[in-house]
This record gives structure tokens, C-alpha cells and sequence, in this order.
């Protein structure tokens, strides 16, 4: 990506802030794409009329950010995804604000239901064919298996409504769940078999009502599964086998935002 020499030189005040800002608009905007790596940092510095260690301050702060990762050697590389973004975002609201696992899962919950409602009308054919299949999947014996196939079916129930940033912002609260479900699952496998079968009725009438573009039905069929699901994990994690505290609750989550980042190394 080339740039011109010296068009955006600022005044020293905060100047490492203000190259950050730049940085990371350019990125947003497009300018800087997916994948682009960063001009050199001697470049860098020659461009705003800075010294390196300001560069590399700023190159820090969009690192951190989750907007570019650097690799030894080979220098800086735009890895801006809104999924990752969105991650961090999320992450930072939960343990700040400490919400519980019952918050967490009420909004995806209130997302996923308008996600069904749209997808009423908006889901192709194919869509809901998919959707049965990952419906249809989710009855195995394994606890990682049986999470993995939750994860397909959940972000496929996101994705109906054909709406990305509600498909987005699903998407974090949703590995949530299904780590939480996870962990029960190996936890107190009694449990969970007992409560699979309930689960996998309301999965299944789900996709009927979809299926039908039956609104009304769809949405109730969507928070029985929610409260139920809700219900569940709730239960177990005020168990002594389970033991999920909130401090628990926070590291999970930070351990989740920290996988995703992961990711773009």
C-alpha cells in the first residue's frame, strides 16, 4: 500500500494517539485492507514526521486493539475482522459491567429471536435445509462433539436473518454458550443427557416453524429452547459439581476474547 511522504504530519501533542487514530481509520475505511502489511516503520515515521519509538507506540495500540498483528521479521499486517473486533468489544463490556452468565445468555437469547423472526421471511430454502441438518446432528455421545455441532446450529440460526451485524454480534455470545455447555457436559454428563432429548424437540419444532414461515410459532418455539437452555445452565452452575462463580464466569469469557485473538496470529 503506498503513501504519500509527509501528507499527515501532526503537531507533537499526542501525536502517537493521533497516529493511531489515522492508522486505524484508514484500516476501517478500507484503505488499509485485511491482509495489507504496513509500510515500514522508518517509512512510518518519515510519513508523519516522527521518531520510530512514536511508530512503534502506535503500532502497539492497534495491536491491542485486535486491528493489526505483527510478525518477527516481517513487520506489521492489517488482521481486522469484525468478528474478532466484536469479541473484544463484548469481552470488555462483560467484565467491566460484571454480567453473569443469566445476562449474557438473555441477550443472546433476545438476538437469536429476532434473528428467527427475520428469518421467517428472509432464509432461502438451502438456509433451512442446513439448519435442519445441524438440528439433526446435534444428538452424539461426545461432550466435544455435541459442542461443536451447537456451534454450527446456533450461528446457522444467527445467520437466517440475513443480517450481518446482528450475525456479528450473535457470534461471541454464542461461543459463550457453547463453552458453558462444554464444560457441563464433561462436568455432569448425567445432566446434560437428561436435559438432550428436552433440547433436541425444541431444536427440531424450531425448524419445523421456520420451516412453515409460521412467525408466531418460530419465535415461541426459539424462547422455550432459550429459557430451557438458560434454565439448564443456570441450574448446574449454582451446583457443587459444576461450580461455575462469577469469577469462573469472567475467565472464561477472557479466555474466549484471548482465542480469538489467537486466531489472527
Amino acid at each position: 500500500m503506498s503513501v504519500d511522504a509527509g501528507a499527515r504530519k501532526f503537531a507533537r501533542e499526542r501525536v502517537s494517539d493521533l497516529i493511531y487514530e489515522d492508522l486505524r481509520d484508514r484500516i476501517l475505511s478500507g484503505a488499509l485492507p485485511l491482509g495489507t502489511r504496513l509500510p515500514a516503520e522508518r517509512d512510518l515515521a518519515a510519513e508523519y514526521g516522527v521518531s520510530g519509538q512514536t511508530v512503534r507506540e502506535s503500532i502497539r495500540a492497534l495491536t491491542a486493539m485486535g486491528l493489526v498483528s505483527s510478525k518477527q521479521g516481517r513487520g506489521a499486517f492489517v488482521t481486522a475482522r469484525s468478528d474478532s473486533l466484536t469479541a473484544f468489544s463484548l469481552a470488555s463490556v462483560i467484565q467491566l459491567d460484571k454480567l453473569g452468565v443469566a445476562d449474557v445468555l438473555g441477550v443472546l437469547g433476545a438476538l437469536l429471536t429476532h434473528a428467527t423472526a427475520l428469518g421467517v421471511t428472509r432464509a432461502s430454502d438451502e438456509d433451512l435445509a442446513q439448519l435442519r441438518e445441524s438440528a439433526e446432528n446435534m444428538l452424539v455421545p461426545s461432550p466435544e462433539k455435541s459442542a461443536e455441532n451447537l456451534s454450527v446450529f446456533l450461528r446457522r440460526l444467527a445467520a437466517v436473518g440475513h443480517n450481518p451485524l446482528l450475525t456479528v454480534l450473535c457470534g461471541f455470545l454464542i461461543d459463550i454458550q457453547v463453552r458453558l455447555a462444554l464444560e457441563l457436559g464433561t462436568k455432569r454428563p448425567t445432566a446434560w443427557k437428561k436435559a438432550a432429548g428436552a433440547l433436541q424437540d425444541d431444536r427440531m419444532a424450531l425448524v419445523a416453524a421456520l420451516e412453515a414461515r409460521d412467525a408466531e410459532r418460530a419465535v415461541m418455539c426459539l424462547e422455550t429452547y432459550s429459557d430451557r437452555m438458560r434454565e439448564l445452565i443456570d441450574t448446574a452452575s449454582q451446583s457443587k459439581r459444576f461450580r461455575l462463580t462469577d469469577t469462573d464466569f469472567a475467565r472464561l469469557v477472557s479466555q474466549l476474547s484471548a482465542d480469538q485473538k489467537k486466531l489472527l496470529d
